[in-house]
């Protein structure tokens, strides 16, 4: 029950500090071409998931950081790294998600990732979708877009759930309970 209710914290601390559940718009990319989208590197700060392990730090100050963050959610530093490892690896499923909506044979595809909204959306209008008026391509383009962002959230979901995974299989080998 104790570890429940832990995972259970662990996740809504994680939860509210992702990218992926923030409200802040990110950029938004849009090609009416083929093109992919390049992702920029970011660099994340110590209290969104940039930390190094406990043993890695090299700075006894940025080492006493983490441990008063972990004292602070009432976890040990070791549950805290877990959190924080199992946080990055969501949020990079989530960005890595690739899901499309619409039918390319209609002329109308929409390409986006799992954030929400998201960061990488590209919209596909053919020659074929230009032709079939504005009336109708306005209601393909809105049923891309929903398509794609039900899909999302299925993959947003799956990735929850790999979290979880991870975070409870992880507890295990680390003998944590």
């Amino acid at each position: 029950m104790k570890t429940s209710a832990l995972i259970i914290a662990v996740c809504t601390a994680i939860l509210s500090q992702s990218a992926a559940f923030t409200c802040t718009p990110p950029p938004i990319t849009s090609h009416a071409s083929s093109q992919q989208s390049s992702h920029a590197p970011t660099s994340l700060s110590m209290f969104s998931g940039g930390a190094l392990s406990i043993e890695e730090e090299e700075d006894d100050e940025k080492r006493a950081q983490i441990e008063q963050m972990a004292k602070a959610m009432g976890m040990t530093v070791e549950e805290y790294q877990l959190g924080i490892s199992a946080r990055e690896r969501m949020e990079k499923a989530i960005n890595d998600l690739r899901v499309v909506g619409g039918d390319e044979s209609n002329g109308v595809t929409v390409e986006r990732d799992g954030n929400m909204p998201p960061r990488h959306l590209v919209v596909k209008v053919t020659d074929e979708g230009k032709a079939l008026g504005k009336e109708r391509l306005e209601k393909l383009l809105v049923e891309a877009l929903k398509s794609a962002g039900e899909k999302s959230k299925v993959g947003r979901d799956e990735a929850q759930k790999d979290m979880m995974k991870y975070i409870s299989e992880s507890y295990k080998k680390l003998g944590m309970k």
